[in-house]
């Protein structure tokens, strides 16, 4: 039976490019995105309809969280409280929401992989995206922190290619 895999923010970017690479190594992938052509419409940051799509897709083997949003592009002190709940909400809650959801059932199988997309700002920070920067470093020490705690049978990583991080 082939692993199954659901990839966050998989209707582009680095999200349709892990699910494409996924579907290549013979995983059957299923792609999650707020809109745009993926497998299924959902909101990382509503745990409840993720828990619903849970029931509807079944087991998940590998979870590639890329869903994230950029946010403002402007120096900290001109940000705003709801600035930094949105990207924070997304970046960060709905990779906890994912994992919340999806990691349970990979504990109970005994096997799977987890993989939560961050950027080089999450560990050297840009300037005029500090949201944004804190919110890949809080995913940075979210994937550590829960491969300390939950490994094994799971297996944790935390890429962080430069290319990915946002245009200055």
């Amino acid at each position: 039976m082939p692993r199954t895999a659901l990839v966050t923010g998989g209707a582009s970017g680095l999200g349709a490019a892990s699910a494409e690479r996924l579907r290549a190594e013979g995983l059957t992938v299923t792609t999650l995105d707020i809109s745009g052509p993926a497998d299924v419409t959902a909101d990382v940051t509503d745990e409840a309809a993720l828990h619903a799509l849970a029931g509807r897709i079944g087991p998940v083997d590998v979870l590639v969280n890329s869903a994230g949003i950029v946010g403002a592009n402007k120096p900290l002190l001109e940000t705003t409280a709801a600035q930094w709940h949105r990207v924070l909400d997304v970046n960060v809650l709905g990779t906890v929401n994912t994992m919340r959801v999806f990691v349970p059932g990979m504990r109970e199988r005994g096997w799977g992989r987890v993989v939560n997309l961050a950027s080089m700002a999450g560990k050297d920070g840009n300037p005029n995206l500090s949201i944004y920067s804190a919110s890949k470093a809080a995913v940075i020490a979210l994937t550590k922190s829960a491969g300390k705690e939950l490994a094994p049978p799971a297996c944790w990583s935390t890429p962080s290619p430069r290319r990915s991080s946002p245009p200055r």
